[in-house]
């Protein structure tokens, strides 16, 4: 496919494109901000529980060196 040819096919796809109505542009942008708020929400539980399964993780050798000998 050289550039003319490129040139061309871009004409015609933009001649056949049309303005999306009030309705369509207000549903794609309810399901886009209803996929932004899913996958936050899956981030923040992932968050969550990896910040409680790994809460304690290498305390056990790090104090005592910390506190020294009582």
């Amino acid at each position: 496919m050289g550039i003319s040819e490129f040139i061309q096919e871009s004409k015609r796809i933009l001649k056949l494109a049309t303005k999306p109505s009030r309705t369509e542009l207000w549903t794609s942008t309810k399901i886009t901000l209803l996929a932004m708020i899913l996958v936050g929400l899956l981030s923040f539980i992932v968050q969550i529980f990896m910040i409680t399964i790994t809460s304690d993780w290498g305390t056990e050798s790090i104090l005592p060196s910390l506190i020294g000998p009582i």
